[in-house]
This record gives structure tokens, C-alpha cells and sequence, in this order.
């Protein structure tokens, strides 16, 4: 098959190797970033035991993102997907978008894309100015966090209080060109805390008022590319600490969504509003002790979706999902060389919804959880980390998941580091129902629920390496993976019969998902720097011989950045898409997206922050018919922050 792709794209691999003839300079004396995704305690970054990314809260005010999608776009490994409904997934190493695990502050969020259809309401419910960082875990971590964590975790850390209260304000604008007030976006955050009793009681707050105006599709104005959204959300938090090395925590967040598009029916349109209401509240201890720590979550999170349609068009019914979780862990020394970490996680999934749930128009499982990690010190330079969980759910019984995976830190400069991990994802509520019933494709077959369906299952074997000197680093990423039991609909009777042909969910398809990850930085002065990546994925749909759909064979990232001044940075930034299987021999064509960034610091308090999206007016659904994924023209953006 031909390969089409941006002529610019060859150019990230050739310049990642080509680092290597520059000059070798003295061992770097580098500042460490902080991850807690990848085990259950603080690690470097470059020696945690996974592969790992992590977004800082000046990325995400560089790219004045919206969402998850916006915020991770540059990152390895990653591609946004298209949900359906002009909405966005996010896509960990091709693996489906309902595997990946969505985190906050470590605690599971009420997961709905694999229960709610074209969902997409984990990514944007918490207000920008609460996030400290983003740690993204590519790679099972089923042996740490269960259910759904079979392609990867994002991981969205919150921000604590200073010693002194502080704020920060901030409001944005985005505007498309040429298209009025069509598609424009306003957004306003406001952050503030600190201590309420000195060195004992301490608060946070965050707020966000968002929105979006629809945008309709030019070739059918009756149409939306991108639906509009009006949309607040807001976290505040607690944190008590009654003596050193005690800490109680205390939230509470909440956002509120209303989405509104046209849609063409098959003889008319008509215009569906979604008004989706999420909760989040979480009680966590965490104690720092002589022998070790521990740590303790009571949490319950929620989403709940009510669809309205005009033209007597018949409404989405309404659903609810409902996550209740007790969990905790211990973690300390034992013996020479070893640090163990033992906990457990109780869960009540509920999905209320009048067809899956019968005449009760509820339906949940219990979920209980065990698991043990052993961290290995065998040399100085050699770390081995051994870990299994057993999940049991009450409809299909016990999943082991485990994982080795080894560090080897073999010169200050270089890390190497791999192994093999397992992970499953749970069939979802509605797919295990007996009473689930849905007229589904625009009406085209009914799907019902299977009790007797079994986990999809995964298999994943990776190694990769990190090399840094004083102005440049290289990393790469090999990484293998084996899918089974995926979840689809099959035929059963009526078989091509529009609204009469009826499919049952089955454990059907297996795929192989191999690939390399490749990425490089370079610093050429004190205040300019570049940074790459590059992403090839091989897919299979082993069922069929197929690649797996609208999945980018080739990807990459550019950026190129200038800090002109403390606290200041413009920035290049561009995105390479390959082509893509669309399905019935037929590929996508490649793209790419160029982006200019800018923050300026006018003063301590004050920063002006800009760009210009899609600097090149690329319009997907005018280059193929075959896109899924919508891309608006040309954006402005300015937005302005204030400190206090």
C-alpha cells in the first residue's frame, strides 16, 4: 500500500539520530520532574517504571487549552479520534478510546464513553486553573488500577495551596476567520488558596465559565461541524493537616455542560441539546510514618445525561452512571532492597437507565480488588518492579493482571528501561445487560446486551531507552501488543434487513497493535530549544486481515520554542497525520497543522497569552469525504492573566 505523507514528516526521524554528532558536553545537572502515575510513590521521571509523560501547567497555559485533547495532541503516541457527534477521543498507542483510564488526583472517574454514546465528558469537566500537571501513562496499568486501564492512564493532578494565599484570574477569546460569531469561544478561570489556620488547615478554589458558539458545517449550514457548548465547572478543596506527616483532603467538584447542534435526520433536521451534569466528591488520608506510608479514598463520582430534540424527533433517553469507591494501600521496606506496597479498592458501578435496567431501570456490579507490588532494589543502577491484582467482578468472576518491568539506570545520561504488562477492561453495564435494547446506526439494527460476554484482554511487551547530555537528549520506545475478546456487535437474524436486523454484543475480535516511539530534544541556546517525536504504529484486525481503522501508521510533533524573556515563550508548534484506514480498502489522505504560541509576561502578575491555530486554514472535510474527525479553519486567540 502507498504510503502519502507531509514532506516535512521524514524529516523528525533523520534529525533525531542526527544529535548524535553534535558535541558532547559535561554531565547536565538536571532539574527532576515528579511522577506518582506509575507506582504508588514519587519518582523521577526519567526512571519511573513506565512509559511516561507529563503536561506542567505552563503547557497548558501556552496552548490556553479547552480540554484533554487539546492539552496532549503533541504528546507520543497519542492520537485524537473522532466520538461521533463532532465530539473527540483520545486514542493511547491505537488502542480504542474506551481503554484508556481517566484519573483525578488517583481517583477513577466515573468512565461513560463505553455506556453513554459519542461521550466525551471525561475530558473538559474541571477548570483549567485547578490543574498543576497532566502525567500520561502509555502501556497497561491494569496491575495497579484494574478495570479500563488496558491501554493507558491520563492522570490529572490538582494543585495545592501555597504558604501564602495567592490567586490568579484569567479570560480568553477564540475566533475562526471568516466565520463571525460562528465557532467563537469564551473562557473565563479563576484560582485561589491558601492557609486558613498556618501550618494546620488550608484551602483551594477553581472556577470556569466556558463558551462555545456552534459552528455550522459550510457545505449545509443546517448542519453543525462543531456543536456549541455553554458549560461552568468548579473544584474546591480542604486540606487539614493536624500534626507533620498527617493529611486529610477533602473535595468536591461539579461541572455543568449544555450541548446543542443540528442534525441531519433522513427527511428533515432537527436541532438536540444534551445537558450533562458531573459530581465529584473525595475524602483521601495519606500518612507518612517511621515504617512506611498509607493511604485511604472514600469517593463517589458521577455523570448524568438528558437529551431534548426538536421536529418530534425522538430523544436520547436519559442515563446516569454512578462510581462509589473505598480504596487504600500501605507501602513499606521489607527485608534489603525492597519496598512492598499491599492495598485493595471496593466499587459499586450503577448505571440508571430505563431499557438497560429493566423494570428497576437501574443496573450495577460490585467490583472488589487486591493487589500486591514488590520494588526491587538489586543493584544501585537495577531496579525490578513485580506486581499482580486480582479483580473479581460479581457477573464473570476473577481477572489477574501482572506486570514486571525492569530500570536500569546505566550512566547518569542513560536509562534503559522495559517489560511485560496484562491489562482488561470490564464489559460495561449496558453491554452485560439481559434487558438492554437500542435502535442503533441511525436506526439501521437493534443491539442487545450480553451477560455472558468476557473481558477484552491485553498483552504488552515494551523497551525503550532515555539518553540526555547537557543541550540534547534521544529516546525511543519499542512496544508490542495483543488484543483479545474485544467487544462488538455481530448479526444474529435479519441480517442487511434496515430496523429489523438484530445484533448481540460478542467477544469477536482479536487485533495486534505493534509500533515504535521516537523522541529528541535539543537545546541550541540559553533561550531557544526544539523538541520532536515520532510515532509509527503497524495494527492488525486479526479477524479480518484489515488495519484497524482511523489509525495513523505515521505521526509526529514539532516544536520549536523561543523564551525571549523569564516567564515568556512564542513557539511553533506543528502536527503530522498519515494516512489512515478508513475501512473498505480506502485511505485517508495525510495532513498537517501548524500552530503559532505565545505567552508574555508583562510584569510579575500580568501575562498576555496568544496564538494563531491551524495557521494554514487546513479544512478536513474538504480534503476527503472519508474524515471522521473535523478540524476548523484558521483561529485567533488572545486571552490575559492576572496574579494576586
Amino acid at each position: 500500500m502507498k504510503i502519502s505523507l507531509s514532506p516535512t514528516l521524514p524529516l523528525v526521524i533523520p534529525a533525531v539520530f542526527a544529535i548524535n554528532s553534535l558535541p558532547v558536553m559535561a554531565d547536565p545537572s538536571r532539574l527532576e520532574t515528579v511522577v506518582v502515575t506509575a507506582s504508588t510513590r514519587e519518582d523521577d521521571l526519567r526512571t519511573a517504571p513506565a512509559s511516561i509523560s507529563v503536561i506542567d501547567k505552563h503547557e497548558l497555559e501556552l496552548r490556553d487549552a479547552d480540554d484533554l485533547t487539546d492539552a496532549l495532541s503533541s504528546e507520543p503516541g497519542i492520537q485524537i479520534t473522532s466520538m461521533g457527534q463532532t465530539r473527540r477521543g483520545i486514542s493511547i498507542r491505537g488502542m480504542p478510546e474506551e481503554h484508556t483510564l481517566f484519573l483525578l488526583d488517583g481517583q477513577r472517574i466515573s468512565s461513560s464513553n463505553g455506556v453513554i454514546a459519542h461521550s466525551d465528558f471525561e475530558l473538559s469537566w474541571l477548570p483549567n486553573s485547578a490543574i498543576e500537571r497532566i502525567e500520561v501513562v502509555r502501556g497497561p496499568m491494569s496491575s495497579l488500577y484494574g478495570s479500563d486501564a488496558l491501554g493507558g492512564v491520563i492522570n490529572v493532578i490538582t494543585k495545592v495551596p501555597n504558604d501564602e494565599f495567592s490567586g490568579q484570574l484569567s479570560t480568553s477569546w477564540r475566533g475562526i476567520e471568516g466565520e463571525g460569531s460562528d465557532g467563537r469561544t469564551q473562557k473565563t478561570n479563576v484560582y485561589m488558596g491558601g492557609p486558613i489556620l498556618e501550618d494546620k488547615l488550608a484551602f483551594t478554589f477553581a472556577g470556569q465559565k466556558y463558551d462555545r458558539n456552534e459552528l455550522p458545517l459550510k457545505e449545509d449550514n443546517f448542519q453543525s461541524e462543531f456543536e456549541g457548548n455553554d458549560a461552568w465547572s468548579g473544584r474546591g478543596s480542604l486540606i487539614w493537616t493536624p500534626v507533620e506527616g498527617q493529611r486529610f483532603d477533602f473535595s468536591y467538584s461539579r461541572s455543568q455542560d449544555e450541548r446543542h447542534r443540528n442534525v441531519a435526520a433522513r427527511t428533515d433536521y432537527y436541532f438536540s441539546d444534551d445537558d450533562i451534569d458531573r459530581r465529584h466528591y473525595s475524602l483521601a488520608y495519606k500518612g507518612l510514618w517511621d515504617w512506611g506510608h498509607s493511604e485511604l479514598k472514600l469517593y463517589q463520582s458521577s455523570i448524568e445525561r438528558v437529551n431534548t430534540r426538536s421536529s418530534n424527533s425522538e430523544a436520547t433517553r436519559p442515563q446516569e452512571v454512578k462510581d462509589k469507591v473505598v480504596e487504600g494501600h500501605i507501602g513499606l521496606p521489607v527485608g534489603e532492597g525492597h519496598f512492598v506496597t499491599v492495598g485493595g479498592q471496593l466499587r459499586r458501578e450503577t448505571l440508571y437507565d430505563d431499557v438497560a435496567g429493566g423494570s428497576s431501570g437501574e443496573v450495577s456490579a460490585n467490583h472488589r480488588s487486591v493487589f500486591v507490588q514488590d520494588e526491587i532494589a538489586i543493584l544501585d543502577n537495577l531496579q525490578l518492579v513485580a506486581g499482580v491484582r486480582v479483580d473479581n467482578h460479581e457477573d464473570f468472576g476473577s481477572e489477574s493482571s501482572p506486570r514486571l518491568y525492569a530500570v536500569y539506570e546505566a550512566t547518569p545520561n542513560l536509562v534503559v528501561k522495559g517489560g511485560y504488562g496484562e491489562g482488561f477492561r470490564a464489559p460495561t453495564l449496558t453491554e452485560l445487560s439481559p434487558d438492554f435494547a437500542v435502535l442503533a446506526a441511525g436506526g439501521r439494527f437493534w443491539v442487545y446486551g450480553n451477560p455472558d460476554l468476557e473481558p477484552e484482554r491485553s498483552k504488552t511487551f515494551e523497551v525503550g531507552f532515555d539518553y540526555s547530555r547537557d543541550i540534547w537528549s534521544v529516546s525511543a520506545n519499542v512496544f508490542y501488543n495483543d488484543l483479545e475478546n474485544l467487544v462488538q456487535t455481530e448479526c444474529q437474524s435479519s441480517c442487511g434487513l434496515r430496523g429489523r436486523e438484530i445484533r448481540l454484543y460478542e467477544n469477536v475480535d482479536e487485533a495486534r497493535i505493534k509500533g515504535v516511539e521516537l523522541g529528541m530534544t535539543l537545546q541550541f541556546t540559553d533561550s531557544v530549544d526544539l523538541s520532536a517525536n515520532y510515532t509509527y504504529l503497524d495494527t492488525e484486525d486479526l479477524s479480518t486481515g484489515d488495519e484497524l481503522e482511523y489509525r495513523a501508521k505515521h505521526s509526529g510533533n514539532i516544536l520549536l520554542s523561543w523564551h525571549f524573556k523569564p516567564e515568556s515563550t512564542i513557539r511553533w508548534r506543528s502536527e503530522f497525520i498519515g494516512q489512515q484506514y478508513a475501512g473498505d480498502g480506502e485511505d485517508t489522505p495525510a495532513y498537517d497543522l501548524h500552530n503559532i504560541d505565545l505567552v508574555y509576561a508583562v510584569s510579575k502578575q500580568v501575562s498576555v497569552n496568544a496564538g494563531i491555530e491551524n495557521l494554514f486554514d487546513e479544512r478536513l472535510q474538504e480534503k476527503s469525504d472519508l474524515f471522521t474527525l473535523t478540524e476548523p479553519g484558521r483561529a485567533f486567540r488572545v486571552g490575559l492573566t492576572i496574579g494576586f
